[in-house]
Parts: structure tokens; sequence; C-alpha cells
């Protein structure tokens, strides 16, 4: 059976994000951080294997972005303008967005805008 396409592979271990943490780089913009890991073959046994196909994705709110109904608000957003550019992204990119303690002051279409200029400036959206 084929995967759905609308349907994003999302990072859920805390192993995986420390990887990407850890191994990765990151773009800084002003309302959010992309961390970006690019998974190859693995090499060792020490390096996390992506078990599916396709990019995987994970978002970091802090309390400094605010209480827990503004922190789901912006994970919300989030999420779906992850889903949106999901069938763009470089299949073997692993991406942490981590939502800045301004986050919560921008609209919509500001962290969609930041969003996708942060993946051109680290390079995982495909033409």
């Amino acid at each position: 059976m084929e995967p759905n396409p609308r349907k994003v592979q999302r990072l859920k271990l805390s192993r995986d994000f420390r990887s990407v943490r850890e191994k990765g780089s990151a773009v800084t913009g002003k309302w959010l951080v992309l961390g970006v890991f690019h998974q190859e073959a693995p090499s060792s046994p020490n390096l996390p294997t992506q078990t599916s196909k396709g990019p995987k994705l994970g978002i970091i709110t802090s309390r400094r972005v605010g209480g827990a109904v503004v922190r789901n608000r912006v994970r919300r957003k989030l999420r779906h303008i992850q889903q949106s550019y999901y069938p763009k992204l470089s299949k073997s990119a692993w991406c942490v967005t981590v939502a800045r303690y301004s986050a919560s002051k921008a609209t919509f279409d500001q962290l969609r805008a930041e969003w996708a200029r942060l993946a051109a400036k680290a390079g995982i959206l495909s033409a």
C-alpha cells in the first residue's frame, strides 16, 4: 500500500532530535530556528537509521513561547506549514523547527515566509 503523500513523517524520539542538533546545522530567523540533518546511509551503528522513505520533521516550542494554548497554536501553524512544503523537501532531510519566544506574535503568513526562506537557505527544498 502506497503511503499517503499528505502524511508527514515525524521525528518522535529524543535521540533523533539530539542527532539533528549535534550532527546537523541550523539556520536562524526572527521567529524560527531550523535545524537540518541530511540522513545518509548509516556507516556506523551509532548513527540513527531512517526507517521510512522521505524527510522527517519535528517541532519544538518551549515555555518561553507562551502558555499551553499559545504554544499549541504555534505548533498547529508550524505543522500546517511543514505539511504544505513536505512534497518539496529533500528525501534525506531531517528537520527540526524551533519556535523562538517571539513566534507567538508572528502571523501565519510571516511564519510561512520565514520557514520557506530558512528551508531554502538550508538547501532542503528541491526544485
